[in-house]
């Protein structure tokens, strides 16, 4: 009994203390996960300076790089108006530098399913977001398609959301979009909504510590367990200057913009911009998931300041248990955190505090000799606000793997305001290694926000995997091999420029290092899937570079598949009869492929019992094909090579969710289905193919192209029907007598026919000889439920395969093939991708007709071709039902290589310009402006304001009515004159454009470079331009000699070949003085012969002059070459009188880096009209005319006391003189070639004494530098130092340039371009207030026959540019055309009515010198337009040879050409409704028109740039319609047509080719709707304009073969086997 009881105890006492034990391994459990590391697996960011990623981050903080830049040019901010170094103007900002996103206007809306309408209406921080979060999960090593409807989390912090600020009127269309565009809410929504997210999305929004926040609460969420992974990080962007000026307001900005974090010189914070983005997941997750782990966060904290000494003052005491509470959770002591990334703004306020709390906190309890390492992220690119705290994660992220603490910039010393002395702290005032001190490296980084909320976060090294040794130990088997040769790189974008780009990325960053399986399984394994994708196959590295290069630049390559996938179903493998065999196939895949040769072995061995020969040795044998006559060979060869090639396919990632087979294909069909053993199928191939000998030589087969039911009527007695492959193919069988009648007569018939080199008729009366054989010998089979679906083409119909036995095998020999029946079947029950499992295809035109017949858009893909056997051939097919929408796991054909995920290129995203910008007010005249310069008399007119009154008109109030009269009527002719002379005033603007298209240069280059003129790097990264993208570049080396016009020309006939596809000048950057011409550049002289040598040459080829400096875009990029600029003035002429060989103008960066190449290449591919640009790191920017807004206040420019007037005696210099004499000028300095002698010189001087102004003239050359020197040194002596200077000297010969030689242009030149360089040289001093130069409006938009004038007057434009940028006073005043009655010297040789005829009148010269005071007063920029244009009469001339969007942002210009189309568009349809129009078309061409209006009201409703953006097979969602969007289109549709239709019409028709085909019912039901053959076919000729159709000469060939007619020239009988090359080709040879 005590034994009993005993025992009782014992047992409860083992389950007590397992029990015990469990609760305490949960405990621990649940202790370990609330405390788990949270892993970092991915990383992202953009941040100023060209970084777009953490490595580019890592360079610019491990080389000290300074981030700051000038203020952005590309979001409309009013830069001169903006900075005021006093600080004291309202609005403005002390301050012109920050850290500036490069690209923050571009995105690529259609990636992310977004309209441009609504991407417009989005706040940029959003698209940053989305964009940089699909980078972070592929640096991750995560397809972010995988994700969708996992728990993955959203955590962003965000804060100002000012896009958009400010504008008191939005555009109509995007009413109803912006609220949800600026919604900090929306920015972790929509991340959420477009991957199918369903774990948290939160916006945070603590100001300054926003992004830290978000990492402290994803965190958190993840050891809760409310995500499986999350996303998190953040943004700023400033939209508005509005951060400047408040923070200039307060004082609190550096003056510099820089932050000297915890520096003495510390004076204030400094703006930035960025993104940053994390992927983390916890620890233990992530090595299951077998994740990267850059780093892990131990643990955070976050705390506020409460009620404290300042709303947005910092808390040191809080500050203080942030740390604190950071460390115990992250259960590390304080002394074992090696630094701290600070917060560390740089203001005289908070460093001290944050100091103190960090030598409180981690600088007590350590040694001296051991301190915290104290660094700041915002002395590199200042404070980055809702980002700052990510970027200093990222930044230490990439310390801890790279092993360095790098240095904090600005810090000459520490700053005296902390007490240092306190604590072990030192400051990175240099970079130092990263060592391991008996702890795992380890950083905190702080970040606190001005509304009080603070976070610390501690990171650690990534820990090293501890094995856990109670897990059991698993051994893998080793993977079989599908390839041991050549293996697919996988690539896909959502359009083709993408695809190009994406494999250009990949091209560029592949540096070889890596293995072709690393490089292809991390593609096919962490890469998305799109719709246009393209595969390369090779068997080494060159193979797939050669690839790479051939997708990059559009071209085709052997191993290169690429397609647009389209939506398809589920695929069919299809095992063909005999036909498909020929002699060595499958040799290649035996020795390539292990999987292969591993099932053919099998069927080797089960073949083997019923064979008297050996299938490897007969497959091998390849110098003896006799077996190939013999049927008990062939099918069982047959038969083994497809059981094998399934076994391939299923291997390489394609499963079949159906099988067919015809005839004796059905047997391997059975095989793979599992319905037979791989014994019994070979049982019934052998056996079965031997009892065929017995019917041997009597009979055979002949396939014809006729439909079944007329191919019945032939099939007479001793015939049968053999099999009905297609709807218009079948085969018939029987009596050779028989069938070689039947052939004759046929052929006879015109019937297409073709015997099948058999000797026997299978499916015919001959097989029932063998009936009772077949039963015998296949009895013992034991046929099985299928695992796949198997349909028979014996039945056609899906069958219970355990019905195949020995009877089924005689039936599928004896009767006919249902092919065709069987496949409409499989058609209808959701199948569309056929693949054709065997050596060769027979089946696929077949499968074709059949798809065609059913209007179904299918894929048919074999799997090898005769004597294209190997493992390329057969992954190349992979790759086509890849390529076409099918279904592929790519992974699975790297099995066996080891392959491991590697980093690669994130997505090419193809970015387009979105910046929300006011809309354009209507074209205001000068009357207009009239009388809104009246509201300021008839307002106090209305109060009775009798002083405001003569203060306005400068009225005596004393004076009778009758006497005031005379004065009002004066000061209505001076406020008329006023808004003319306003009218007349312009500048010259440079707008952003969109990023072009990735570009291909193909064809021949001609690239010319000067010698000697440096800009080595730069000439040779223009060459790689044109190398890289597809050209080939020829290069002319030009030393100054070689810039004769003969002597170059013939050099250009040498260098001729094939035409060249464009001419590349880099002449331009040749800026010395030519050797025999003073004051002339030699780059300006080598281009001019080179315009003339091109047209001697007959090179028609398009002239494109790249420059560097000779533009300046806005804020500090400067103009730094006058002579360069001076080539644009040429060039605007040349593309005037040469505009058919005329490419444009573009100016790039001394450096060119990667991003700027590829704008380079876009430019000189042809970016729409424009041929004025400038390439910059921000992007691309035109140039353009934009009218100066004058301000209504009067003139108040007086003049200096001693002014020089350079051509001071001529027409325009003496009205300047008198001018300045009658406002109070003290003394002029005029100066002449012939001095005191010149023409009405002495009079002048008189003239001028009379008004009271000293007049001294010189005789002076002013391209001579010493006789201006001396001059100067002269009036200095004589107590008048010039203090003015305003250059009017010059003029010339006008000739066109083809007839100008080069003393002649020299001569126009001098005066202008050697003065300027002179007086810019003698008067580059502080003394000189005013340095004014005469320009010409020849220089600012060109004009014929003034080459070497407007050429010289760009230099003027350029110089005055570049001394501003200097710092030195300049303006370049450019007039129109002074009446020369009264002004002289411009309107030498012109008539006048001829001028005024073309858009340019006579400027009353009183009145331009009204205009030139206004100017003068203002003094806002270096270069202002004074001049009188009739543009309506002026742009239809100017653009007639060539469109010039230099003018389209003149309203008068932009509102002329609308005019213009207005008027084309008019004649053009004849006033004619859609249903007018298209009721005389053909059919197909109805359907042509219709498709095309609808595809162009959905690029207006979306505001797509043009209906070729619009691709017509994507789905309405995918393109960005939303609710709103769809009732615009359904107005726009109902306006264009006539019709109306439902609000739902944009859902119940899925596409552009739906709806087209929706509205064609609509408008026309009685008609028939054009036969369409596929609908991708009409969605490609849709893409297509009718007149582009009609240009190739393609419309009238196309019509007639979509309408029926016959084409006699073409073989009827090759249609079937033609791709869609070779039927273009035949189109345009049919036209031919």
């Amino acid at each position: 009994m005590m034994d009993n009881n005993e025992a009782k105890l014992r047992d409860y006492l083992k389950r007590a203390t397992a029990d015990l034990r469990a609760v305490k391994r949960r405990l621990r459990e649940v202790e370990d996960q609330a405390s788990e590391p949270i892993a970092i697996v991915g990383m992202a960011c953009r941040f100023p300076g060209g970084v777009r990623g953490p490595e580019d981050l890592w360079a610019a903080v491990a080389d000290g790089r300074d981030l700051m830049g000038p203020f952005p040019s590309d979001r409309g901010w009013d830069l001169d108006a903006l900075y005021d170094p006093t600080g004291e103007r309202r609005n403005s900002s002390y301050v012109n530098e920050g850290a500036f996103l490069d690209d923050v206007a571009l995105f690529d809306a259609g990636f992310f399913g977004i309209s441009p309408r609504e991407a417009l209406a989005m706040d940029p921080q959003q698209r940053l977001l989305l964009e940089t979060a699909w980078e972070c999960f592929e640096r991750a090593g995560i397809d972010p398609a995988t994700l969708r409807g996992s728990q993955t989390g959203v955590y962003l912090g965000a804060t100002d959301h000012d896009y958009g600020r400010g504008m008191t009127e939005l555009p109509e269309e995007l009413e109803g979009n912006v609220m949800i565009g600026r919604s900090g809410a929306i920015s972790s929504g929509r991340i959420a909504y477009f991957l199918g997210l369903h774990g948290p999305a939160v916006t945070i929004d603590t100001m300054c510590s926003s992004s830290l926040v978000a990492l402290h609460l994803a965190c958190e969420g993840l050891r809760r367990g409310d995500c499986s992974m999350a996303v998190t990080g953040g943004t700023t962007v400033l939209s508005t200057p509005e951060g400047y000026t408040e923070f200039s307001r307060q004082g609190a900005l550096a003056s510099d913009g820089r932050c000297k974090a915890f520096s003495a010189a510390a004076d204030g914070t400094g703006w930035a911009e960025g993104v940053g983005v994390l992927v983390v997941e916890r620890l233990s997750d992530a090595r299951r998931n077998g994740h990267n782990v850059l780093a892990v966060v131990r643990g955070s904290a976050i705390n506020q300041d409460g009620a404290s000494n300042g709303l947005t003052a910092p808390n040191g005491t809080a500050q203080r248990k942030v740390i604190q509470q950071a460390l115990a959770n992250a259960r590390v002591p304080a002394d074992e955190v090696d630094v701290v990334e600070a917060h560390g703004t740089g203001t005289t306020l908070g460093d001290p505090i944050e100091a103190h709390a960090l030598l409180a906190t981690y600088g007590k309890a350590r040694p001296a000799e051991r301190p915290l390492f104290l660094g700041s992220l915002k002395s590199n690119l200042g404070h980055a606000a809702a980002a700052a705290g990510v970027a200093g994660v990222i930044k230490m992220v990439m310390a801890l793997r790279n092993e360095v603490l790098p240095k904090t910039l600005h810090v000459d010393e520490p700053s005296p305001k902390i007490d240092w002395s306190s604590g072990a702290v030192s400051l990175l005032t240099e970079a130092r290694p990263w060592t391991r001190d008996g702890h795992p490296r380890r950083a905190g980084v702080s970040a606190f926000g001005a509304s009080g909320t603070n976070a610390h976060v501690i990171l650690e090294q990534t820990p090293e995997v501890v094995p856990d040794e109670d897990a059991p130990e698993v051994v893998a088997e080793p993977a079989t091999k599908v390839s041991a040769g050549a293996l697919p790189w996988v690539l896909s974008a959502r359009g083709a420029d993408a695809l190009r780009a994406q494999a250009r990325r990949l091209r560029s960053r592949l540096d070889g290092e890596e293995s072709v399986a690393d490089v292809g399984y991390s593609l096919a394994k962490t890469r998305s899937s799109f719709e246009h994708r393209a595969v390369i196959v090779g068997s080494d590295r060159d193979d797939m570079l050669a690839g790479l290069d051939a997708l990059a630049l559009g071209e085709e390559r052997d191993g290169l598949v690429r397609a647009v996938a389209a939506d398809v179903g589920k695929s069919v493998f299809v095992f063909p009869g005999q036909g498909a065999q020929w002699a060595g196939m499958a040799v290649e895949l035996l020795e390539t492929s292990p999987v292969f040769a591993e099932r053919l072995q099998q069927c080797h061995d089960a073949l083997a019992p019923f064979t008297d020969w050996s299938l490897l040795d007969v497959l091998r044998n390849q110098d003896d094909a006799t077996w190939l006559e013999r049927v008990d060979m062939v099918q069982p060869a047959l038969w083994a090579v497809m059981v094998s090639l399934a076994s391939l396919w299923r291997a390489s990632g394609v499963e079949p969710a159906a099988v067919i087979g015809h005839s004796q294909g059905e047997i391997a069909a059975a095989v793979v289905a599992g319905a037979l053993s791989i014994e019994d199928g070979a049982r019934v191939v052998a056996l079965r193919s031997k009892a065929i000998r017995a019917i041997a030589g009597v009979g055979g087969m002949m396939s014809v192209q006729l439909p079944r039911e007329q191919a019945l009527s032939y099939v007479k007695e001793g015939l049968s029907l053999a099999a009905v492959n297609g709807s218009g193919s079948v085969v018939i069988s029987g009596d050779n007598q028989a069938l070689d009648a039947l052939q004759a007569q046929l052929e006879g018939e015109g019937v297409r026919v073709r015997r099948v080199p058999v000797d026997y008729a299978s499916h015919s009366a001959h097989v029932e000889k063998i009936h009772s054989e077949l039963l015998d010998v296949l009895g013992p089979i034991t046929p099985k439920q299928s695992e796949i679906p198997f349909y028979s083409t014996v039945l056609g119909e899906q069958i219970d395969t355990t019905s195949v036995d020995a009877e089924y095998w005689y039936r599928n020999l004896r009767q006919t093939v249902e092919l065709e029946k069987t496949t409409r079947l499989l058609v209808e029950h959701g199948h569309d991708v056929f693949i054709e499992v065997s050596p060769h295809s027979v089946l696929l035109p077949a499968l074709g007709e059949t798809l065609d017949a059913m209007g179904r858009d299918g894929v048919t893909v074999g799997s090898l071709r005769r004597d294209q056997g190997g493992l390329d051939r057969f992954l190349a097919s992979v790759a086509e039902v890849h390529a076409r929408g099918g279904s592929v796991a790519w992974t699975s054909v790297f099995a066996g290589h080891d392959a491991t995920v590697i980093d690669l290129p994130t997505y090419a995203f193809q970015r387009r310009r979105y910046w929300l910008e006011a809309p354009e007010k209507p074209v205001e005249q000068a009357a207009a402006a009239e009388s809104g310069l009246d509201n300021d008399f008839w307002q106090a007119v209305e109060q009775g304001d009798l002083a405001a009154l003569a203060s306005t008109v400068g009225l005596d109030t004393d004076k009778p009515l009758s006497a005031l009269l005379p004065d009002l009527a004066d000061w209505r002719a001076k406020r008329r004159e006023q808004s003319i002379v306003d009218s007349w005033r312009y500048r010259v603007d440079w707008t952003p454009i969109d990023e072009p298209a990735p570009a291909k240069l193909d064809g021949t280059w001609l690239v010319l470079a000067p010698v000697d003129a440096g800009y080595d790097s730069l000439r040779a990264r223009v060459r790689a331009t044109v190398e890289q993208h597809g050209g080939r570049a020829v290069v002319l080396d030009l030393a100054e000699a070689d810039a004769d016009r003969e002597l170059l020309a013939k050099r250009l006939r040498d260098a001729g070949g094939a035409p060249f596809r464009g001419v590349l000048s880099l002449l331009a950057l040749d800026q010395r003085w030519h050797m025999t011409h003073r004051g002339l550049p030699n780059g300006l002289a080598a281009t001019l012969a080179l315009v003339q040598a091109l047209g001697d040459a007959e090179i028609d080829a398009p002239l494109w002059l790249v420059t560097n400096g000779a533009a300046s875009v806005a804020g500090q990029d400067k103009l730094t070459s006058p002579a360069q600029a001076a080539v644009w003035g040429l060039g605007r002429v040349a593309a005037l009188e040469y505009p058919q060989r005329w490419g444009g103008m573009v100016d790039v960066p001394q450096q060119l880096d990667e991003s700027a190449v590829n704008r380079l290449a876009g430019v000189l591919a042809g970016h729409g009209d424009e041929d004025q640009v400038a390439v910059r790191a921000s992007g691309l920017f035109a140039r353009r005319l934009v009218r100066v807004e004058s301000e209504s206040t009067p003139a108040s420019w007086k003049p200096q006391d001693c002014v020089l007037l350079t051509g001071g005696t001529g027409g325009v210099g003496a009205q300047i003189a008198r001018w300045l004499a009658k406002h109070r000028a003290r003394r002029l300095v005029l100066t002449s070639r012939r001095g005191i002698d010149a023409p009405g010189a002495r009079d002048l001087v008189a003239e001028l004494a009379e008004l009271g102004t000293e007049a001294i003239v010189v005789a002076c050359d002013v391209g001579d530098e010493q006789a201006l020197v001396e001059l100067k040194r002269r009036m200095e002596a004589d107590g008048w130092p010039i203090t003015s200077v305003m250059h009017i000297a010059g003029a010339g010969v006008l000739n066109g340039l083809g007839a100008t030689d080069l003393d002649e242009f020299a001569d126009t030149a001098y005066a202008k371009i050697a003065g300027a360089a002179v007086l810019d040289a003698v008067f580059d001093t502080d003394e000189v207030a005013e340095f004014i130069l005469f320009s010409s409006i020849s220089a600012v938009w060109g004009s014929g026959d003034h080459g070497a004038y407007a050429a010289a007057n760009a230099y003027l434009d350029g110089l005055a540019e570049c001394r501003r940028g200097r710092g030195r006073p300049a303006l370049s005043l450019v007039w129109g055309i002074w009446d020369p009655e009264e002004g002289g010297g411009m309107a030498a040789n012109l008539v006048e009515q001829a001028l005024r005829d073309r858009g340019i009148p006579f400027m009353n010269p009183r009145l331009a010198i009204d205009g030139f005071h206004r100017v003068l007063s203002d003094d806002n920029r270096a270069v202002e337009v004074v001049a009188e244009v009739d543009w309506t009469k002026f742009v239809p001339v100017f653009t007639a040879a060539r469109p010039s969007p230099l003018l389209e942002t003149v309203p008068e210009v932009r509102a002329a050409l609308q005019r213009e189309q207005a008027a084309a568009a008019k004649v053009g349809t004849g006033e004619a409704s859609l249903k007018d129009r298209i009721a005389t078309l053909s059919p197909a061409e109805r359907s042509l028109t219709i498709a095309s209006v609808v595809r162009t009201q959905v690029a207006a409703s979306l505001k797509y740039p043009g209906p070729e953006s619009v691709e017509t097979g994507r789905a309405f969602r995918e393109l960005g319609f939303d609710s709103l969007t769809a009732v615009d289109l359904r107005n726009r549709l109902g306006e264009a047509t006539g019709l109306r239709f439902p609000v739902t019409v944009v859902f119940d028709h899925p596409n552009v080719v739906e709806l087209a085909k929706h509205v064609e019912k609509q408008l026309l039901p009685e008609a028939a709707i054009a036969p369409v053959e596929s609908n991708e076919t009409l969605a490609l000729l849709s893409t297509i304009s009718l007149d582009r159709l009609r240009e190739a000469g393609l419309l009238d060939t196309l019509l007639r073969m979509a309408n029926g007619a016959p084409d006699e020239e073409q073989e009827s009988d090759s249609i079937d086997d033609m791709d869609v090359s070779a039927l273009v080709a035949m189109a345009l040879d049919t036209d031919n």
